[in-house]
């Protein structure tokens, strides 16, 4: 879209027409244009939408860190009983050596004793991983919804998204005429907010 400056009488206004028809005529596409203020007004309901999904997220993972703490203390204990359990293991090992040594006629017995046990040792340290993971992925995404929200509402304080705003939110912005001559335009949003909502959305007028 080619940004211009329009004025009737005592009123100026600043419009988009079609850079596509601009460059290559009406036989590539049609000569539609959209109003500045237009473009504002949608902007600023998909960044306010944006918002709201981007909190109520924020507010799940706020749950699930609540939820964890909640359940650490039997995290915890968990975690101890993989860790004896591990010791154990290790041991039994250790043992399991010593009697192939012992037993070399036997060693394919003794490799799968050891083989088992170290598939288990894996399997617990997974979990005690996993466990610990769990905690400190779901504060840290929390944490960036948290100030991905904090951002737009700061944006959205305002009575017009900025110019420098709206290159921090969007992307791309696409309009399309249909045959009935009504315009759909389609935000495409940067990086992390391209997470928190579909990458396109469409608005019909």
């Amino acid at each position: 879209m080619i940004a211009k400056r329009r004025q009737w009488k005592e009123t100026e206004w600043v419009e988009y027409t079609c850079n596509s028809h601009h460059r290559y005529g009406k036989e590539y596409c049609t000569p539609h244009r959209i109003h500045e203020s237009q473009l504002d007004t949608l902007i600023y309901d998909e960044v306010k939408t944006l918002t709201e999904r981007i909190i109520a997220e924020s507010e799940k993972y706020d749950k699930i860190v609540r939820d964890w703490l909640r359940q650490k203390p039997a995290y915890e204990r968990k975690i101890k009983q993989y860790k004896e359990r591990i010791l154990i293991l290790q041991n039994q090992i250790e043992e399991i050596i010593m009697e192939r040594i012992a037993d070399r006629e036997h060693a394919s017995i003794y490799n799968n004793m050891i083989a088992k046990r170290e598939e288990e040792i894996a399997e617990l340290q997974n979990k005690i991983e996993e466990s610990r993971q769990y905690d400190e992925v779901s504060r840290q995404k929390r944490d960036n919804l948290k100030s991905t929200s904090d951002l737009l509402k700061d944006i959205l304080s305002e009575s017009k998204i900025s110019d420098a705003n709206l290159r921090i939110l969007v992307k791309q912005i696409y309009v399309h005429q249909n045959e009935d001559k009504s315009l759909d335009v389609r935000f495409e949003f940067n990086g992390d907010f391209e997470d928190s909502s579909a990458v396109c959305t469409e608005k019909t007028m």
